[in-house]
Order: C-alpha cells, then structure tokens, then sequence
C-alpha cells in the first residue's frame, strides 16, 4: 500500500478497515510519522483540499521540489508552502520526499509524543495535554477558550469569544479524557478517539460536533438548538439525553446506545425529517452499516456500553476477535492471535484494575491458550499442554 493514498482516505474518513491497520502501524513507528500526519490534519482541518493523488507526476514534483533546494532556505519554505495548495503535488511529495518534509516545513513549537493527548486550536498549532497540569487554554488572540485540570478540559468560562472556531481533541491508546463544552454538555472520549467541536456554540444554530472513535455524551436540553453528532455519513440529532456512540474508522458498524431521552439517526448527507429518520429508545443500541447505511436496532444492557466511562473493560458474549480490539485500545498494545480457532469463541468477563496480562490470563482459564509480551505486543497461540480441557 502507498501511504500518501492511506493518509488523504484517512483525512477524508474513507479509509477501510485493511487500511486503518495499516496506517495505525505506520503511525505507531516513530515520533517523525506522528508529527507529519499531525501536520496533514492540521492544513486538512483549515481547509485544504488533500486528494487527487492519481492526477500528478509524482517524479516530475520531486524533481522541481530538488531544483528549488538550491536557493535558501527560506525560499524552500515559502515555495513548499505554496505548493501545499495543489492537493495532488502536496500529497505526492509524501510518498517520495517525507525525509524533505521533515527537515523544512517548520516543526511544532513542542515535540509530540505518540502517547500523548493533544489539543488542536482554531489555527492549526497542536498543543500536547499533560494530565498532571492545570492550566488556561487560549487563542491566537490571547482569549480564554477553557480551563484544564488533569484529565478534564472545561470550556464554560470564555465569554470573550464571540465567532465560531473549532478546536479538536485527540485521545491515545491506552487514555480517556473527558470535555465539558460551552453549554455545559460533558463529553467522556474513549482511547484511540478524537472530537472537532466549537470553541463556543453560536446562538441561532445547530450544536454540531464530529466524533471519530467513542464518545458518551450527556448533552445540555436546549429545544432551540438541537445537538448532532457527525461521524461518517451518519448523524445522530438530539435535544438533551444520555447516549454512547462508538464509531471507529475500522469497524464496520457505527454503534449508538441510549441511556436516556431519545435520539434520531439519519444519512447526514439529507436534509434531517422526523418521518425518515431513525428514532432510538432507551437501552436500545442502533448499528448503523457503513456499507449500505441500514440501521438494526435491538434491546441492550447499557452498562456494558458505558462502563469504560469508570475505567471497566465489561464483555458479554462477544467474540474473542472483536474482544481483541478492545484491549489493543484500552491497554495500547498490538495483538497478534495465531490460534484462529479462538476468534469466534465467546466470552463473558468484567475487568476494572487488571493487567493485560491478568485478562489474557482469565480468558486463557475458560478456553486454553499461551502468550507472550514483548514491550507493547502480544502474540497467542495454541496451548501446548494437550492435557487442558479442550474448547467448548
């Protein structure tokens, strides 16, 4: 695969599950991918049309690229820069030239680390987040936006600001963060997630904010501003209530469980009506299908769904395969099952304090199998003990 194609599918939220695994190995390689997709997402997020990769000549962009490392250095910048604005050229140069990239577009004021949860203002600088700090975020201009106090960033108190800005939040692996928005709407953020949202919701429109990964939201009643998620090409429309929504890039479902209220699920790319859209009861889960956009809604213990709010990992007869998944997010490791015959076993468990150890342990106690972890990967195979009980 070619990683300037992955990284504009990955901007435009068209990336398939194959590609997500991809990409999420060749972020995870070094600091350098990490600050260079960081980069992408902030010239994406102001605007800037990243696509057409099949349209250029990636040798003959390169080959002017070198032609222009002859005068200073300065001149380098300002005409990279003016190239970002041709998307096709902008993302060939990153399949051919990442090297070149790093060594002259300017850095981030702050080296990030891959762990780290970050903070992207209105104008693209990406602030890292120490959860062991409290501090005062603001603008360009100097005004308040919200406070900081460990893992939680509270937006209440930014009165001064008086247009519409964005800011997005990005949570790691093996982290959750949680959000208090300027109408008082808390939102806890799930490892592996991000949400863009308003700095300060505008009176007069919708409240609209856009989650990749897993959100739970318990949304501020306002009749007269509705309150939407965005996530792919589903929105979820609600007034005030209590609902998760679990909406990874590589899942082939997007998943909203109601707490309380009522919500409604609709195709974002129509004009929202009562009459075709999906209305969802409490403790009820609607799967959404990314393929064809059919939603099935079934009843559901909701504990299940919201326990990661509290730090639990809670799984009721779920496959180990997708059990997998969860624990690569919740821990921050990569698992690598060789024993297939274990990917469709199911499996009921609840863990609060445990290591990754201590749960691969437990599930190894109902259905036999071996590990083991080197650094931040896992690998499972086949128990070699014949005398264990067999698989049910």
């Amino acid at each position: 695969m070619e990683i300037a194609h992955i990284l504009v599918k990955k901007l435009n939220g068209t990336i398939s599950v194959e590609e997500q695994k991809f990409f999420e190995n060749w972020f995870k390689e070094s600091n350098e991918n990490r600050n260079l997709f960081l980069r992408l997402q902030s010239l994406h997020n102001k605007g800037e049309k990243i696509s057409k990769v099949d349209d250029i000549d990636i040798e003959s962009a390169w080959t002017n690229v070198l032609g222009a490392s002859k005068t200073k250095k300065n001149k380098i910048i300002t005409h990279l820069l003016q190239l970002s604005k041709y998307a096709a050229i902008f993302v060939g140069l990153i399949s051919v030239a990442v090297w070149y990239w790093q060594t002259t577009l300017p850095e981030p004021q702050e080296l990030i680390n891959e762990d780290s949860i970050t903070l992207q203002l209105d104008n693209g600088e990406i602030q890292p987040i120490s959860t062991e700090k409290i501090q005062t975020i603001t603008n360009s201009a100097g005004k308040i936006l919200g406070i900081q106090n460990g893992i939680q960033l509270n937006y209440l108190n930014n009165s001064e600001i008086n247009k519409l800005s964005y800011n997005v939040l990005t949570v790691p692996y093996g982290k959750t963060f949680k959000l208090i928005l300027s109408d008082s709407t808390t939102v806890y953020l799930n490892a592996g997630s991000s949400l863009k949202y308003p700095v300060k919701f505008i009176n007069g429109q919708n409240r609209q904010v856009f989650l990749t990964g897993e959100g739970y939201f318990d949304v501020y009643k306002d009749k007269k501003h509705p309150f939407i998620v965005t996530n792919g090409t589903m929105d979820v429309r609600v007034l005030g209530t209590k609902f998760n929504i679990s909406a990874y890039p590589e899942d082939k479902e997007i998943n909203t469980v109601l707490v309380e209220g009522s919500v409604s699920l609709y195709h974002n790319q129509a004009e929202y009506k009562t009459e075709t859209s999906s209305l969802l009861e409490p403790n009820h889960q609607a799967s959404w299908n990314r393929l064809n956009d059919n939603v099935t809604i079934k009843t559901v213990d909701t504990d299940i769904y919201t326990s990661w709010i509290t730090g639990k990992l809670v799984i009721k007869k779920m496959p180990f395969k997708n059990i997998i998944q969860k624990l690569e997010r919740h821990y921050k490791v990569s698992i690598n099952n060789t024993y297939e015959q274990l990917n469709n076993q199911e499996f009921t468990a609840t863990f609060d304090i445990e290591s990754i150890e201590d749960v691969l342990a437990t599930f190894s106690l109902e259905t036999p199998f071996e590990f083991t972890k080197i650094e931040n990967h896992i690998e499972i195979y086949k128990s070699k003990n014949e005398n264990k009980m067999p698989m049910k």
